[in-house]
């Protein structure tokens, strides 16, 4: 019996020796957790980078309901979260971290167009008095370019104007007139007009190239050089109802002149027609090459014209064509 109770004492020591030390590990399993929870950073640890925690089952141990820090709720699908520190979010389109481009002014598109289309040549044509054909050429995106005109056989060259635009006239060699300007890259513009004038007056022309000068003179009723009936360039108009008119730019790289006398179809006036040519430097000892025009009832009649000069003994010479393209004589001038 005395065994028996002594066994029966010692296995109920036991059993309390082993409760307290269970109860003694739960304590401090709960004071580990308090003082993690409690540490000095664990609040703005948890603020900063631990998610939101769901919440458990209470920590088991004697002291775990006041020890352990109470654990916020997660928030439901149902609540919106406040973020008053952060700024709107930006629109669809546009950059946060670059200022808002300025809207373009009204009509941007169209202004683009316009500057694109004034790059577009324009050419455009009116009859005008004495027979003439007033020519506008508009090309604003070539400026100073050498343009080539021609008409009827006739073709002069011409320097646009730093504005891009060229304005002259044209004696109409035809009664439907076409004009037709050639550009350097070899664009061309076309243009017709009617100049009913035409038929009315008869014209004469000579034109040349470069170095190869000729100059028309229209000697009216007998005159002579420098009298009154002595139509020339220096004296293009005539008491007589006829004129002289002085076509194409010296100054080209290339220039294509020519000269034109006109006088009416009806009127009762002898005229003698003369071309001359100087002996130059630049034209002494080989041949000068030109052509004539002259209008009449069949048209346009086009001539080549040779001229043999005489060698660089004979500088400051001219020699004289009379009546060209009719009874042809050769004369010099002193």
């Amino acid at each position: 019996m005395v065994a028996l109770a002594a066994g029966h004492l010692v296995q109920t020591l036991n059993a309390e020796r082993a409760a307290t030390a269970a109860e003694t590990r739960a304590s401090i399993k709960a004071g580990e957790i308090e003082k993690v929870a409690a540490g000095p950073d664990a609040v703005s640890r948890a603020s900063e980078t631990a998610p939101a925690l769901p919440e458990t089952a209470a920590l088991t141990g004697p002291d775990a309901a006041t020890s352990a820090p109470a654990v916020p709720a997660v928030p439901s699908a149902d609540d919106t979260p406040v973020l008053a520190a952060l700024p709107d979010p930006p629109s669809a389109g546009t950059s946060p971290s670059l200022p808002a481009q300025p809207t373009p002014p009204a009509g941007a598109d169209d202004a683009a167009m316009v500057s694109t289309d004034d790059c577009a040549a324009n050419l455009a044509l009116t009859a005008g008095p004495r027979a003439m054909v007033s020519v506008s050429l508009t090309a604003l995106c070539r400026a100073g370019e050498r343009v080539v005109l021609r008409h009827a056989g006739l073709a002069v060259a011409e320097r646009l104007s730093d504005s891009g635009t060229l304005l002259l006239d044209l004696p109409a060699l035809q009664v439907q007139a076409e004009v037709t300007v050639l550009f350097p890259d070899a664009e061309v513009l076309v243009s017709r007009i009617d100049v009913p004038d035409a038929a009315g007056v008869r014209r004469f022309a000579v034109q040349w190239m470069a170095d190869d000068a000729f100059q028309l003179h229209a000697f009216e009723n007998g005159a002579d050089y420098g009298e009154p009936g002595d139509i020339w360039a220096e004296a293009p108009v005539s008491a007589n109802g006829g004129y002289m008119v002085a076509l194409g730019n010296p100054d080209l790289d290339l220039p294509m002149m020519s000269e034109v006398y006109t006088f009416p179809a009806d009127a009762q006036v002898k005229t003698e027609v003369t071309i001359e040519a100087t002996v130059t430097e630049t034209t002494c000892g080989r041949e000068l090459l030109g052509e004539t025009l002259v209008t009449g009832p069949d048209g346009v009649v086009k001539t080549d014209l040779t001229l043999a000069m005489p060698d660089c003994t004979a500088l400051g010479d001219i020699l004289v064509l009379k009546n060209p393209g009719l009874d042809v004589t050769l004369a010099t001038a002193n």
